[in-house]
């Protein structure tokens, strides 16, 4: 059967993370966030420094990615692991903001995290992948590669909601920078590609669109569910 890949690149607070799940649970496939890698790392470099990145990512700071099954239930949650030790939770703490920057502007870190990132999606096959660049960078050849938008002020709401209960975690969101527009201009530019604004729309309706998209390229299956 072929492999169904899915990228989801977009603005903070866009509803990747709600596609996703619903992408995962519809079609049975593993999910990969791969913000949550660059957070784990995060938190590493706060407890001591990453000298061989290398060595450190996939042994010592391991991520296991969301699976669900083609009944859409999910058989394995997302965890973060460093020294085997979780630390999950741990990665959200908002003093790791500082630290996150400079993971992003260091190439170094970057190409580990990609190449970790690689091993991952080589190792699971069926995946939806959610992050910045995992279209271009990651997943170049996806069965489909959407890249998710919405307004400043739904975005913000939709963060404040989300952290509603969760007074660790930061509800800040901007306006798109600079990376999110080269991001979506470089989603645009790879094959199967679909821009979805979903300022107006309900997440099932999101849903739908991405399914719709997925079901007029000709290479894929969309309901694995049929394989059982």
């Amino acid at each position: 059967m072929p492999h169904i890949t899915i990228s989801i690149d977009g603005p903070t607070a866009s509803g990747k993370t709600t596609l996703a799940t619903s992408l995962a649970q519809h079609l049975g496939l593993t999910f990969l966030d791969t913000g949550l890698t660059f957070r784990s790392l995060a938190y590493a470099l706060s407890r001591e420094p990453v000298k061989h990145p290398r060595v450190r990512l996939g042994i010592e700071l391991k991520h296991r990615p969301a699976v669900y099954n083609a009944s859409g239930m999910l058989t394995q949650s997302h965890a973060i692991f460093l020294h085997e030790k979780e630390i999950t939770d741990e990665i959200w703490d908002p003093s790791l903001d500082d630290n996150l920057k400079k993971i992003s502007k260091e190439p170094v870190l970057r190409q580990e995290i990609l190449r970790m990132h690689r091993d991952i999606v080589d190792e699971c096959g069926n995946l939806v992948v959610v992050g910045r660049d995992t279209g271009a960078t990651l997943l170049p050849i996806a069965n489909l590669q959407i890249y998710l938008t919405a307004s400043l002020v739904v975005r913000r709401e939709r963060r404040r909601a989300q952290y509603r209960d969760r007074s660790d975690r930061s509800t800040a969101v901007g306006p798109p920078t600079a990376r999110d527009e080269a991001n979506r201009l470089a989603v645009r530019a790879l094959n199967n590609s679909v821009e979805i604004q979903s300022t107006y729309l309900p997440a099932s309706a999101v849903l739908a669109c991405a399914l719709n998209r997925l079901n007029q390229n000709p290479t894929h299956i969309s309901e694995r569910r049929d394989e059982t």
